[in-house]
């Protein structure tokens, strides 16, 4: 009966750390990231090495502190475009807009997101804890330009082998920012 109950537990255990093995290997890679940059200066990431499933292109949703960022507003940015009908109206009036695709849920607080597009444009979310809020050493991920005054949100795969650098000297403190392709050239 005792051996029963603690692979009862053991089990309880497994699966409840495993639910997110994609934070888990994000989160391993950046905390190794950081003090392989603070030895050398520099390391990468390559975000489809964290990932178990085919994807083309990605977008990252950062949560709030205080309030939950509400789907209405995500979905403009995951569909690269702004509603005809006020993030309000679909919100409160129940008002749909067809013309965005893709849909989403609300996003928690203190939560990121991480929007991948699959290759028959399917919409994978993997949630996050903050990486503003939650971990140590935070994570700032910085964006490509689509003109000189525009950002582009959706990364695409080849983007995805980040430049990773440290603005700590300390492990565990500080940021890990993260340069796609498009800005690792110095």
């Amino acid at each position: 009966m005792k051996q029963a109950i603690h692979i009862s537990i053991l089990l309880v255990v497994i699966i409840l750390t495993g639910c997110n093995s994609f934070e888990s290997r994000f989160y391993d890679r950046i905390d190794q990231g950081q003090i392989n940059a603070i030895r050398n200066g520099t390391d990468t990431l390559d975000l489809a090495a964290i990932t178990d499933f085919e994807w083309d292109s990605v977008l990252l949703i950062r949560g709030n502190e205080s309030v939950p960022d509400f789907k209405e507003q995500i979905e403009e940015t995951l569909n690269n475009q702004k509603s005809e009908i006020h993030w309000e109206d679909r919100r409160f009036n129940n008002a749909d807009d067809p013309k965005l695709i893709y849909k989403t849920t609300d996003l928690p607080i203190n939560k990121d997101r991480f929007y991948f597009l699959t290759p028959d444009k399917r919409l994978v979310e993997k949630e996050i804890e903050s990486g503003i809020h939650k971990h140590k050493p935070a994570f700032e991920l910085i964006y490509c330009l689509a003109d000189s005054v525009n950002t582009r949100y959706w990364l695409s795969k080849k983007e995805c082998k980040f430049l990773l650098r440290s603005n700590c000297q300390t492990a565990g403190q500080g940021t890990v920012l993260l340069y796609p392709a498009c800005k690792a050239k110095f």
